[in-house]
């Protein structure tokens, strides 16, 4: 071998090493012996180190040949697939690959801590986790994003959650495909408490609604704070969004309906915190668009 590894030179082995390991998304036990998992790792490193490295073109085949295996050997196991039976279909897949992953990675380590730190590109992990997700989202994104949000509100309205569903989130959460399902998440949160409101808005009294909105708020900053990955922060500005936007609005249109106002509206806005119910009088949303996510 020349002392300059060529690129097609290179990749060959260490493709090898990647199909090897994607044996593990058919759950075998085929994995790379200790002696090859040190091969790749050293074809890894020298393209990695020599004068004319290779960094870039590593970095690129890495995130396309892991999106090749899941368009080969994952895609078809989710085809005609619905609801719950797409949805742990999905999960016993992005498990599987999870440990696919963390094998790879390992061949790639270097050029992670180093290329990837100094040129602030996305991790490896999360690379990988867009692989993975790009292409269930570009063929089945009706079906995840119908299965994912079936969940999340079958806990809201009290049922347990499926352990697989935080993995299944969180990794969504690190791949480019985390804003498309935060924006469903956000229309679904929205569509579902516009309902509830035109229900408790005739069921309580308006100082029981409005601690309805304050309970709500509180449970879904937890919440989307939980699933969206997110600080609290960022999920109490999401959830003045999708939350408090259209339980004040019917709160607002009710009380103007019914000429409330006055001293008994001040009242009622007393029996909740003054600081929410002060960011839900001048709460708007993109400008006229009420529905405005992006």
């Amino acid at each position: 071998m020349s002392s300059h590894l060529s690129f097609e030179e290179g990749w060959k082995v260490l493709e090898q090493g990647i199909v090897k390991c994607s044996k593990i998304l058919e759950c075998t036990s085929t994995r790379p012996t200790v002696a090859e998992y040190m091969n790749y790792y050293d074809c890894s490193y020298r393209m990695a180190v020599q004068k004319q490295h290779y960094c870039h073109e590593m970095y690129n085949g890495f995130k396309t040949t892991l999106a090749d295996c899941v368009r080969a050997m994952i895609l078809p196991h989710l085809m005609h697939k619905q609801n719950d039976y797409f949805f742990r279909e999905l999960v016993k897949m992005w498990s599987n690959y999870a440990i696919m992953v963390r094998c790879v990675i390992g061949f790639f380590s270097y050029l992670d801590r180093c290329y990837v730190e100094q040129y602030k590109l996305p991790s490896l992990s999360d690379t990988a986790a867009t692989s993975f997700f790009g292409p269930v989202f570009s063929y089945f994104s009706d079906e995840a994003r119908t299965a994912l949000l079936t969940l999340i509100r079958q806990e809201r309205d009290g049922s347990t959650m499926d352990s697989g569903f935080l993995d299944v989130m969180h990794g969504i959460c690190r791949s480019e495909v985390k804003t498309l399902m935060q924006n469903a998440v956000l229309e679904d949160t929205y569509a579902y408490y516009s309902m509830r409101s035109s229900e408790w808005i005739m069921q309580y009294s308006l100082p029981d609604y409005l601690s309805k909105v304050q309970e709500s708020m509180e449970k879904e900053t937890n919440r989307l704070a939980y699933y969206l990955n997110i600080s609290r922060d960022e999920s109490i500005d999401l959830c003045l969004q999708a939350v408090n936007a259209p339980l004040m609005e019917t709160y607002d249109s009710y009380a103007s309906e019914k000429q409330i106002g006055g001293q008994l509206l001040l009242q009622t806005y007393k029996t909740v915190e003054e600081e929410l119910l002060g960011r839900c009088s001048s709460l708007t949303l993109g400008g006229s668009d009420s529905n405005s996510f992006n």
